[in-house]
């Protein structure tokens, strides 16, 4: 009788590491993925309870502490904040007029921010004195054509510059007024910005544009303001925000016009009282103006 031979083959041998090779890197993704998400619930707990440490800290002395050091004291003017999970954190406090504060809790490439409105919120965000604003145009919703009408049916609706959803990708979506602002007229609204945040005012603008060096009288005039702001805005400028001139939808048929000269965003103020910032590819201002609601326009939005 022929004996019958045992064991494994080469072939099957190989075939047998590969799959051990696979089952492994499987279970050091999902590893790492169950890791991260721990990590980041760590640092949405440990924020909001900083956040009501400082808050504490305001209802006894009136004013928010001017450092979060742990290597000195808790006096008056410090309050020691500490991150559980070894995260570093980074602090901005104003105590001037309506006092805010800001902490982000960073670790890895994880990064999430409060402020004392606010929930823990991934850090797409860019800190400018008192005010965090949306590092990019919002795209949100479902692409409409041009040439339609946004409308008030519980679905948002955007325009992508020439109708190609690859331009919403790279620029963010367009939005008509009463769209962008989901059908509310209050100032400061959420509107179709993220948990958490809110449609600018004209003011808010104006508070950026002051940080960022413009006058007082320049912020309340009309048409082109300030000096070299629009520049700080734009892309490669200092300030972070790295607006794109992204154009907008034209009246009237829904054309769209001048993507790489202009760049147009709503403000959650009435666009029949200033409701509206420019920035053009050719000067260094920023532009405010009166719009119709009908156009379509690029949206960033503040922290709350």
């Amino acid at each position: 009788m022929q004996q019958t031979k045992s064991g494994f083959t080469i072939v099957e041998l190989l075939v047998v590491i590969v799959v051990i090779g696979i089952l492994a890197a499987i279970t050091l993704v999902s590893y790492s993925g169950i890791s991260s998400q721990a990590g980041a619930s760590v640092m949405q707990s440990d924020l909001s309870t900083a956040s009501k440490q400082l808050k504490l800290f305001e209802s006894e002395y009136g004013y928010y502490p001017t450092t979060i050091q742990c290597d000195i004291p808790d006096s008056s003017t410090n309050k020691c904040i500490k991150a559980s999970n070894g995260a570093s954190l980074g602090y901005s406090v104003s105590n001037v007029g309506s006092k805010k504060f800001y902490i982000t809790a960073t670790s890895g490439n994880t990064k999430y921010i409060i402020s004392n409105n606010s929930t823990p919120v991934v850090n797409n965000w860019v800190i400018l004195g008192t005010q965090a604003w949306l590092k990019t145009n919002l795209n949100v919703g479902t692409r409409i054509s041009g040439t339609s009408e946004q409308t008030n049916n519980s679905i948002v609706e955007k325009y992508c510059y020439n109708d190609l959803e690859s331009n919403c990708d790279l620029y963010g979506g367009l939005y008509q007024w009463d769209e962008m602002m989901q059908y509310s007229t209050t100032e400061g609204a959420q509107g179709i910005c993220p948990v958490s945040s809110h449609l600018p005012t004209d003011n808010e603008w104006k508070i950026l544009e002051k940080y960022l060096g413009m006058s007082d009288v320049q912020a309340d005039g009309t048409g082109y303001r300030g000096t070299d702001q629009g520049t700080q805005i734009k892309v490669g400028g200092s300030s972070g925000l790295e607006i794109k001139l992204s154009g907008y939808r034209d009246l009237p048929g829904g054309n769209f016009s001048d993507l790489g000269v202009h760049g147009v965003f709503w403000l959650s103020t009435d666009p029949g009282s200033y409701g509206y910032r420019g920035f053009t590819s050719w000067s260094s201002q920023i532009y405010r103006v009166v719009y119709s609601k009908l156009y379509g326009m690029s949206v960033r939005c503040v922290l709350d």
